[in-house]
């Protein structure tokens, strides 16, 4: 073997070496960026049901104010006297 065949086979080692430790690396990033998108998914769920919940005492609270407007409405419509 040549001086010159050992080189071009321990850069080849060394360059196969390197690639398996950023392919490691990569996947290991891959790994932990998964588990936080696991997590966001999670807090997304949340946030929609709590939305959710948001609307619906919203839409109870539209239909009380509705009550009361038309309830005055009918008051003032009626010649009550005001207070």
């Amino acid at each position: 073997m040549t001086p010159e065949l050992i080189a071009i086979l321990a850069v080849g080692v060394a360059l196969g070496g390197v690639m398996m430790r950023n392919h490691h690396g990569l996947c290991a990033r891959i790994d932990g960026l998964d588990a936080r998108m696991d997590r966001l998914d999670g807090r997304m769920d949340r946030l929609e049901a709590e939305m959710k919940e948001v609307r619906d005492r919203l839409g109870r609270l539209e239909a009380k104010m509705d009550f009361v407007e038309s309830h005055i409405v009918r008051r003032d419509e009626a010649g009550a006297p005001a207070a």
